[in-house]
């Protein structure tokens, strides 16, 4: 194996451990995820809803809460529930 060749399989395996390391830093893993994904139109139904990408939970009049995609919005039941999930509450509409 000449000098080249070597560089390139380091480059490739450091490629592949960056990749593997901001994809565990960005995409939340789904264990975490107790509540049920929901539609904004069922938002009132729920005391507390968050997204699935985010740390943050927010009461459903919250002006935060109306901008979380559709995809991604979750709901709780209680605040303990939210809080379990690994969440904490939104400093705007303090929960």
């Amino acid at each position: 194996m000449s000098r080249k060749d070597i560089q390139f399989i380091a480059i490739c395996a450091g490629a592949a451990a960056l990749i593997f390391i901001a994809a565990h830093l960005f995409w939340p893993p789904q264990a975490r995820i107790e509540g049920a994904q929901i539609s904004h139109s069922e938002v009132a139904q729920y005391a507390y809803v968050a997204s699935v990408q985010r740390e943050v939970f927010h009461k459903p009049s919250c002006r935060w809460a109306g901008k979380i995609s559709p995809g991604n919005l979750i709901g709780f039941n209680s605040k303990d529930e939210a809080i379990r999930s690994g969440r904490r509450p939104c400093k705007v509409c303090k929960p």
